[in-house]
């Protein structure tokens, strides 16, 4: 009984992020349309949901969780100091590799999306807003990393 209530409830929370991202992608439909602008947003979104796969969904996952496990089975003290020394190499890598982006964003924009070189405004928009959403990658990994060790 337990398995289907589990179930159900993540099944409608998926539905309603499903339904919510359509109604986004609708909204940018429409005041955005299909030009420089709205090019620039999806490179400016995409960029960190990418990072963000690889410093809190992915390769963190996967390596922290379980090394996290074997400390916390030795003691819970080994497991809180492993726990500390892991956030702080998180927390400076993000800080460090955030602040290079950020200083040489429009070479990284120009190596993700080559094809902005050619159109002036549209990689200036993009350099902005992926300069404004790029540091969402910073708390979301932060996040991400407490939620691990609950």
């Amino acid at each position: 009984m337990n398995l289907i209530k589990s179930t159900s409830t993540f099944s409608l929370f998926v539905l309603l992020s499903r339904v919510l991202g359509y109604i986004r992608d609708f909204f940018i439909a429409i005041y955005l349309g299909s030009g420089p602008l709205a090019d620039a947003f999806f490179v400016a979104f995409r960029i960190p949901n990418t990072f963000r796969r690889l410093f809190s969904e992915g390769t963190f996952n996967a390596a922290f969780v379980p090394s996290y496990s074997s400390e916390l089975l030795r003691s819970k003290k080994n497991a809180n100091t492993f726990a500390s020394t892991i956030f702080n190499l998180l927390l400076l890598g993000l800080f460090f590799t955030i602040l290079i982006i950020e200083i040489f964003m429009p070479a990284f924009i120009k190596l993700i999306a080559p094809g902005f070189s050619n159109d002036t405004e549209k990689l200036n928009i993009a350099i902005d807003l992926t300069r404004i959403t790029f540091p969402f990658l910073f708390f979301i990994s932060l996040a991400s990393f407490f939620f691990q060790q609950f």
